[in-house]
Order: C-alpha cells, then structure tokens, then sequence
C-alpha cells in the first residue's frame, strides 16, 4: 500500500515538474527572442524612425528564428502605423502573431487591428461590376475600327486606278457602305459664280469695260478726233507711261471720240 502511494505521489511530482518547465521554457523563448541582436536593432531603429532599418533587421530577427513572434509583432505594427499603403503585410505579420501566440494578453488588440487593415485593404480595390461587359463593347469596337480601316484602304486602292469623277466616286463609296452619295453641288447666290452641271455650258463671263475707271486720286479727259495718248499726256503734263498705267485697258492705238481716259495726278 505504501509503494502505491509513492508511484502516485512520484507521478504527480514529474507531471508538476513537466508542466513548470514547460511555462518556464514559453516565457524564456520570449524573453530570448526580445534579446535576439537584430531585433534589437530593429527596436532601436524603429525609435529612431528609421522604419526601413527597422523592417530589415526584424527580417533578419525572423531568418534567424522564423518563430520570433515578438519580430512579427513589431513587422505588423510598422506595416499598420507607419507605412500605410502595406495593409496586407501587416495582416500576414499580426496573424503569424497570433498563431504563435494565440492567448497574448493584446490578443484582442491585434485582432481589432487585422479587421481595420482588411477594411481599409477593401477600399483600395476598384468596384468595377462590368468588367466583361466593358470588355466585349472595347473588342466590337476595335473589329469595327479594324473593318472601317480596310474599307478605307479599297477605296484609296480604287481611286489610285484611275482618275474619278463626283459621280464615280459615289459609285465606289456605293460598293463599300452600300449607299450612294451625290455629287455635291455648290450653291452660290450668284448665279454667274455657280458651277455648270453636267450637259449644260458654262456661261461667258461679261466683257471687261476697256474705259477705266477714275480713282479719287485721278480727273478724266474725254477723246477728241485726233487726241494721242502722247498728246493727252503733254497736255496735262504728265508723262506716257504713267498715263498707259492708269489706263491699263487703253489701246493707244485705237482711241475713239468720247472715250474717257484717266488722268493720274502728277
């Protein structure tokens, strides 16, 4: 009976002894993580706000011991407070955190904080809800663009052949786009300005009035029978060739009795 009673006291004293070193080991596993050489640095450098620094060595802390839930931590918390734009890193850093230590008394903190990072993660990612729809109007629209292109280029192919008329480019546009399109026809309130169409004569512009015209820099002087240039010139005192430039639809040749000839000022 006293041999039994020491088995179960013995067995009662290992299992004592099991469970305090292993609390004994949890809390100095984190306390040698804390004194681990580049997760100091880190934490110096985290204080300094050289937060690149920082990130780096607490990477260094995890290459060394991929466990460092402390490393994970301060990741997380660098990646949440200080550079923003990282949301999804310092998801990845808290959850490893709390894998590792899943009952941390700021247990509840961290995952208050995973919550917000994916909350503000979410908001980042454009809401576009007709993706494909917008993707098949772009491909209908590019094989539109693509056939307009080629009919583009049969058309210049065919008017390279030969010389074309109004008419005959309405026939070739015809066979592209099934249409026909008339010849334009300008349309001018004069009636003497607009365009022949087709079959009927071009009218003959009215002559040009050979007399010309006095300026209000000039006086005339009508032909008498035996008047020359030359002497109408002499008479006014002014010399030929400015005359014949005054009158540039005189014909020195052919004066005729009552004509009007302008006289420049000298």
């Amino acid at each position: 009976m006293s041999r039994l009673i020491f088995v179960w006291l013995a067995a009662i004293f290992v299992l004592l002894c099991l469970g305090w070193s292993g609390c004994s080991s949890s809390g100095e596993s984190g306390l040698d993580e804390e004194k681990e050489s580049n997760y100091l640095a880190g934490r110096s450098r985290k204080s300094a706000q050289n937060y690149t620094g920082a990130i780096e060595a607490f990477e260094q802390a995890l290459e060394a011991n991929p466990r460092s839930a402390a490393a994970h931590l301060e990741l997380g918390l660098i990646y949440y407070q200080n550079v923003n734009t990282h949301w999804a890193r310092a998801i990845y850093h808290f959850e490893k955190y709390l894998e590792l230590r899943p009952k941390a008394n700021n247990a509840d903190l961290i995952r208050q904080n995973i919550g917000y990072c994916k909350l503000a993660l979410a908001k980042e990612v454009p809401y576009t809800p007709n993706n494909d729809l917008i993707r098949k109007e772009v491909e209908r629209m590019g094989r539109e663009n693509t056939d307009l292109r080629r009919q583009v280029e049969q058309l210049k192919a065919q008017l390279s052949l030969r010389p074309v008329s109004a008419a005959n480019g309405a026939a070739a546009f015809k066979s592209l786009n099934g249409s026909t399109l008339k010849p334009l026809t300008p349309v001018t309130s004069n009636p003497a300005l607009r365009y022949a169409q087709p079959g009927e004569r071009q009218p003959e512009p009215p002559p040009a009035d050979e007399t010309a015209q006095p300026t209000a820099a000039s006086k005339t002087h009508v032909v008498k029978s035996g008047d020359t240039p030359y002497a109408i010139a002499r008479i006014y005192g002014v010399k030929l060739a400015s005359l014949l430039s005054a009158n540039p639809g005189l014909d020195p040749r052919r004066l005729r009795p009552g004509q009007t000839v302008v006289i420049p000022w000298r």
